[in-house]
């Protein structure tokens, strides 16, 4: 599998798990998870593309943080990644560790670590791979369509999570 098709199927099975989540009100660890690992994807299929030599053991905020940066990827690719984002991101590898790392409590994300991390999550893989990629081909027209709405899927429960109660 290439990794473009494993972006491709990360964000789909997040974008099922939005779907489940928003049938069920109950949030999911494995959405979490999956938003996690479509923003490291985006990210390092990036960074490849403009040939950073990423580092073998890069953490997740660390891979957004170099795409971040101009010298690692130039402008107009640069990862547009403020303080606020990198909280809500933050947040959401908080939650994605508690669950992948268990140490005997109970698992538990809140609404607003969603509400404010998927977009985050999204805006990534858009930005890099749908906006401005580093190579016009880092997908194919074929998966560029099924990114678009599967990142709208995930960005819509992001929207119903952030409507006032």
């Amino acid at each position: 599998m290439t990794p473009e098709t494993a972006l491709c199927d990360t964000v789909r099975f997040t974008a099922a798990r939005s779907a489940l989540v928003a049938e069920t009100s109950s949030f999911d660890p494995w959405l979490v998870t999956g938003t996690v690992l479509m923003a490291q994807q985006a990210c390092t299929l990036a960074l490849r593309a403009a040939g950073d030599p990423i580092p073998e053991q890069a953490g997740a905020t660390e891979l957004l943080l170099r795409a971040a940066t101009k010298d690692r990827l130039p402008a107009p690719f640069t990862l547009p990644f403020g303080a606020s984002a990198r909280q809500s991101f933050d947040r959401l590898v908080e939650a994605r560790n508690s669950f992948m790392h268990p140490r005997g409590t109970l698992w538990h994300v809140s609404q607003q670590t969603l509400s404010r991390g998927l977009p985050v999550a999204t805006g990534t893989v858009r930005h890099l791979i749908l906006t401005q990629p580093v190579l016009n081909d880092l997908v194919s027209a074929d998966q560029q369509g099924a990114l678009r709405d599967d990142l709208e899927t995930i960005d819509s429960l992001a929207e119903f999570l952030d409507e006032p109660v």
